[in-house]
């Protein structure tokens, strides 16, 4: 057992950089002052002072229900508590992450309802999974289901079910909530863990990378030449995600400031980068490691984006995208509407699954197909390294090191630069 006074002495001493080899603190089976016992948690922010808050508010927050009083606990307030310490926790859910789980957990309590905690064994939780795997998506959004009950959808005649994916996304979510609850007193056992049913390993729905003549279709067009695209963003947002790897709601939310120009560099004289990040309040990244500084491609400065960039600068503008309205999730809602109806109207969606994804999946299987290493790409497009050596020890690549491997990001495009009225 870990009393909490060590922690802190612990983060006193990383404060006076006695424990250089360790960066996070990770808290497992803490005794609080009260005597409750909390679960395990990865406290990993910039500084000593941070953690210390972090921690401090944990030892604020309600105190969790012992066993001897737990029998009585409704499933909605574990639901409840296991919410607000993932959140309080800096880094363990993201804004859209939190958004997403409790929905899921809103789904579950309205299929078994709101029961006991301690009620929930293995025969509720099977029929919960039978029920579940046959639901549609976007129950509480299509007009067909949204006023209705699930026993009134599951009567429902030609009900395409979620992918695969999705439900066991949905289902190893509900087998966290009680993992965590087992830590917790909340229950004796894991009784969801056997509800996940795996992902799919030929979905129908895999996104494809576009081929060659796809892009010369896309970036070719007469639109491209002839500048007829109604916004700006529908110029530079596609070429922007070909040349990064980007996600789309991470170029559509750009600011100004996110485009840095980096100087008196140890291996070059200067750079200008993307700084893809979730640091306004309307900003958001899947997960912390899409945090990243990412090289701007040489053809988007020949293409003109600097140049758009301090334009917008002279009119006081401070988004990248000024005319890119937020939908009910990011700012990529309506982008992607739209570019799916483009890509429809330049035949690249006919029978191949292409999105604007598919951009992301273009630069990643283009530089595997040069032999980049795959940690190097990882640093580029935002994905986690799972490396102990990497991962842990090492620091991310330096925007001086990454920029000669994105400028391997070479298309058979002739683009038309860009211009305004």
């Amino acid at each position: 057992m870990v009393e909490m006074d060590e922690v802190l002495a612990f983060l006193e001493a990383k404060k006076r950089g006695e424990n250089p080899s360790q960066s996070w603190v990770q808290l497992k089976n803490v005794k609080l002052k009260d005597g409750t016992t909390i679960g395990e948690y990865t406290v990993d922010l910039e500084t000593p002072e941070q953690e210390r808050q972090a921690i401090n508010e944990l030892l604020q927050s309600e105190p969790m229900q012992q066993s001897s009083s737990s029998s009585n606990v409704l499933l909605s307030e574990v639901v409840e508590k296991f919410c607000a310490n993932q959140e309080l926790i800096q880094g363990n859910w993201t804004k859209k992450t939190a958004k997403e789980n409790r929905a899921t957990f809103a789904l579950f309590i309205r299929i078994v309802g709101d029961e006991v905690f301690l009620s929930l064994k293995h025969e509720q939780l099977q029929d919960f999974k039978a029920k579940f795997l046959k639901l549609p998506a976007n129950i509480n959004k299509l007009k067909d289901y949204r006023d209705k009950t699930i026993s009134e959808i599951l009567q429902m005649p030609n009900v395409t079910p979620m992918a695969r994916n999705t439900q066991n996304k949905k289902l190893n979510c509900i087998s966290s909530l009680f993992k965590w609850s087992v830590f917790n007193d909340f229950t004796d056992k894991n009784y969801a863990e056997l509800l996940p049913i795996g992902k799919d390993k030929n979905p129908q729905g895999k996104v494809n990378p576009f081929e060659d003549e796809e892009l010369k279709a896309l970036f070719e067009s007469q639109e491209y030449q002839e500048q007829k695209f109604r916004q700006e963003h529908y110029y530079w947002v596609p070429l922007i995600a070909l040349y990064t790897g980007a996600r789309l709601n991470e170029v559509c939310q750009l600011r100004l400031k996110d485009i840095k120009h980096l100087k008196n560099l140890k291996q070059i004289e200067d750079l200008y980068v993307f700084d893809f990040n979730d640091g306004e309040e309307d900003q958001s990244v899947k997960n912390c490691d899409s945090n990243r500084i990412t090289p701007i491609h040489s053809k988007l400065i020949d293409l003109g984006l600097i140049r758009y960039v301090k334009e917008l600068k002279l009119q006081n503008e401070t988004r990248l995208f000024p005319e890119i309205l937020k939908g009910d999730n990011n700012y990529a809602d309506n982008m992607s509407k739209w570019y799916s109806r483009y890509l429809v109207k330049k035949d690249v969606k006919t029978g191949r699954n292409t999105v604007f994804h598919s951009f992301r999946h273009t630069v990643i299987n283009h530089l595997k197909q040069k032999l980049v290493p795959e940690e190097i790409v990882k640093d580029i497009v935002g994905h986690h390294n799972g490396s102990v050596t990497f991962g842990v020890y090492g620091n991310r690549y330096n925007p001086e090191v990454l920029q000669p491997i994105v400028e391997m990001l070479q298309f058979d495009i002739e683009h038309t630069k860009f211009h305004q009225d």
